[in-house]
C-alpha cells in the first residue's frame, strides 16, 4: 500500500518525508550525509534528535540503523515499552535497496552468500569466524559510456555495510562508497549511491503493509535518464 508522504524540514536545510505513521512507529526517509544517530559531537545535526525534537516525541528511537551516506526508509519507535515488537517487525520485514555500482555486471541477477566480519572501520569477507549472510542482487539499468549499472538489491540477513560489501567483493563497488571503492574516482562523487527504497512488514493488526520511497533524483542524474523499477 503507498502512503502519501508528509515533507517537513528537520535543520540546516534538510527535509524527510514521513512515509507511514501508526500509534507505535513512524517510517521515515533519511537524507543521505546525516548520521542516524547521536554522535560524539554534541551539535552535530542527527536524524533521529531532530526528528524527535521537531515531532515531539520524546521517547522516539532508531530501530534500523543506515550509514552516513546511504539515504531512505528509517523504521523508528514512538513508545519505549514497544521496543521488542518494533525490532521483531523489522526482523521479519523484506528490505530492498537501489545502488548504482562502478562497472557493468554480465549477469542481471545474482545471489551472493557469504561470511562477514566486523572490522574496526570496515567489514571483511572471511572463511570463518564470521557471521553468514545473503543478498539477492538484480542490474535494471546500465550506462555504458560513464561504465556505471543501477541495480537493486534484497537483504535476506542484516549485517552491517552488506551491500557495500558484497557489491566490492562482486567487482562492482558503489559508487561514491569512501571505504570501499576498489579504484581512485575520476571524479568526485555527489554521494554515496545507495538507498533504502523499500519495506514490507505486517503491521501491529496483522495487516500486511509496503512502503516506498522515490527514486533520488540524484540517481536519475547520475545514470542521465528518468529511471524505474
Amino acid at each position: 500500500m503507498k502512503f502519501p508522504p508528509k515533507q517537513i524540514p528537520i535543520g540546516f536545510g534538510l527535509t524527510t518525508n514521513i512515509l507511514f505513521e501508526c500509534d507505535e512507529f513512524l517510517l521515515a526517509e533519511k537524507p543521505a550525509g546525516i548520521p542516524v544517530h547521536e554522535t560524539k559531537d554534541p551539535n552535530r545535526l542527527d536524524f533521529t534528535r531532530a526528528l524527535a525534537t521537531k515531532l515531539g516525541l520524546t521517547e522516539l528511537r532508531t530501530a534500523n540503523r543506515l550509514d552516513l551516506g546511504t539515504s531512505g526508509i528509517v523504521l523508528l519507535g514512538k513508545i519505549q515499552s514497544k521496543n521488542k515488537e518494533i525490532d521483531s517487525l523489522l526482523k521479519e520485514a523484506e528490505k530492498e535497496y537501489i545502488f548504482i555500482c562502478q562497472g557493468i555486471p554480465d549477469w542481471k541477477e545474482k545471489r551472493f552468500e557469504c561470511f562477514l566480519k566486523d572490522g574496526n572501520k570496515e567489514v571483511k569477507v572471511v572463511r570463518s569466524g564470521g557471521k553468514k549472510a545473503i543478498t539477492e542482487f538484480r542490474i535494471l539499468s546500465n550506462h555504458p559510456k560513464e561504465n556505471i549499472s543501477f541495480g537493486m538489491a534484497k537483504i535476506l540477513t542484516g549485517r552491517r555495510h552488506q551491500i557495500r560489501v558484497m557489491l566490492r567483493e562482486l567487482g562492482f563497488p558503489v559508487l561514491g562508497d569512501p571505504v570501499y571503492f576498489l579504484e581512485n574516482q575520476s571524479k568526485k562523487e555527489q554521494r554515496m549511491y545507495l538507498h533504502s527504497f523499500r519495506l514490507c512488514f505486517t503491521d501491529f493488526q496483522g495487516k500486511k503493509q509496503w512502503v516506498e520511497t522515490e527514486i533520488p533524483l540524484e540517481f536519475s542524474n547520475r545514470m542521465g535518464k528518468s529511471l524505474s523499477l
